[in-house]
Order: C-alpha cells, then structure tokens, then sequence
C-alpha cells in the first residue's frame, strides 16, 4: 500500500481488495473547550481488479478511545477507525432463485428484495419486520385470509398441507420475532437474524420454486422400461416310474 493507493472493500470484487486513491479530502473538527476532535477521510476509490469506483468514509474520533492487549500482556490504548462504503458493502446476497418470486407476485418479489435491502445496510429491526410480512404476502398468495392472525395463517397452511407439523413450529418463530421487533424495542443479533432469514427462504423456495422445478425435472425424465411379460411354462415331464432300490442296484456278475 502507497500514499496513492488503500486496501478497501471493493462492491465487486470483495473486502481487502487494492484500490488507487482517486479523490481525497480530509476534514477535522476541534473543540478546544472540551478538548474532543475528529478526524474524517473522504476517498474516491478505483479498484485495481475490476477498476470499479467506489466511496470509502474513514472517521476517527477522540473520545471512541478504546484499549488492546498486547503481546506482553499489556492494555494499549488506540482509537478505531470507523469506516463506511458506498455502494454498501454486501453482507447477504439475494439467492439467484428469488428471480422466480417476482414472475409469481411484483409485490412478494419488492418484500423479499426489501429484506435483503435492510440485511445490507444493517437495519436489522426493519429487516425482522419485512421478513414476517414477506411471509404474510406468501401466505395470501396461497389462498389465506390475510386479515386472520398469524397462529391462524400457520393452521390454514397446515391443513392445505403447504407446511408440516415441524415447519409450522420454526414459522411461528417468525411472529414472535417480527412482534417484538416491531412492536417490544428487540434488535435481533445477526445470527439471530440469519436463522430468520434461513426460516423465509427455505420456505419460499420449496413453496414457489422447488415444486415446480420437480415438476419440469420430471418432465425431462426418460420413461421407466416396461417390464417384459414373462414366457409360459413349457409341458412338466413326468420321471419314469421305476422299480424299488433300481438306482442304486448295481449289475451283478455273470
């Protein structure tokens, strides 16, 4: 790395990627009374692999001051470095099956791209809300009363035989999580909002996607061999009857 060039996170080519410094301004503020500070680097990035450009944000401030611990043991101080990208760095990519979604239904395929939207920008209350409601568009695209609760949706999908026993129990996890996000201040942690999102897309793709990608399978397949009619029994030859011990008498000498 040189004065005319920055490791970044390049939106095509990934994290820790080279980039040349293209435009950069640098902006501090002081505050003698109190004695804080800052200090933010604005930099135009073009990446060496693709020449994609990009915006990176680097901001460091006095009183962010936080400690590491060193080889011997000792706590260093040192300030971090936040630092932002624009176009957002993507933290989850879309599945290339959700084109599918929006030849089914505009408004299912708008959700689910909103989902992915928050997940990226790290907006993880909005993105808790949007998957329950991805799943309530679902469920009316299936023929359920979208004005019925969300325990009556799961028993509606239930008894059209959409979701068993086992994935109506991980679905109803989906309310709960939605509720509280929307509703009890609760901010999902990430793995906590992986499982939600590993919740929806399993369930959309074997609702929407996989049956019918089974059904053209199908369609492809060569047909099964016919089996061939076996032959007919041919006549049973009766044995000769024979005299007692014939078999086994031998012919006696003359």
């Amino acid at each position: 790395m040189t004065e005319d060039s920055i490791k970044g996170h390049c939106p095509e080519c990934g994290p820790d990627r080279f980039a040349d410094i293209v435009g950069h301004h640098k902006e501090r503020l002081d505050d003698d009374e109190i004695g804080i500070w800052s200090v933010t680097d604005h930099r135009i990035l073009r990446c060496r692999g693709c020449m994609t450009a990009y915006f990176q944000r680097d901001s460091v401030f006095s009183e962010d001051i936080d400690y590491k611990e060193t080889a011997t043991g000792e706590w260093q101080p040192y300030l971090p470095h936040k630092i932002n990208y624009y176009p957002s760095p993507v933290k989850r990519a879309m599945p290339e099956w959700s084109m599918g979604l929006n030849i089914l239904d505009d408004a299912l395929g708008d959700l689910f791209t909103d989902v992915y939207g928050a997940l990226n920008a790290d907006l993880r209350v909005p993105a808790a809300v949007a998957i329950r409601t991805v799943f309530d568009r679902a469920s009316e695209i299936l023929g359920v009363d979208p004005a019925v609760t969300f325990a009556e949706k799961l028993q509606a999908l239930a008894d059209q035989g959409k979701i068993g026993a086992d994935e109506k129990s991980s679905l109803d996890v989906l309310a709960d999580a939605g509720g509280a996000a929307a509703h009890r201040g609760w901010k999902p942690k990430p793995r906590e909002l992986d499982t939600l999102v590993l919740l929806i897309e399993a369930f959309l793709h074997r609702t929407f996607i996989l049956g019918d990608a089974a059904k053209e399978l199908k369609a492809r397949l060569p047909p099964k061999p016919k089996r061939q009619p076996k032959p007919a029994a041919g006549p049973v030859l009766n044995r000769p009857n024979l005299p007692p011990n014939t078999e086994s008498v031998g012919l006696q000498k003359i």
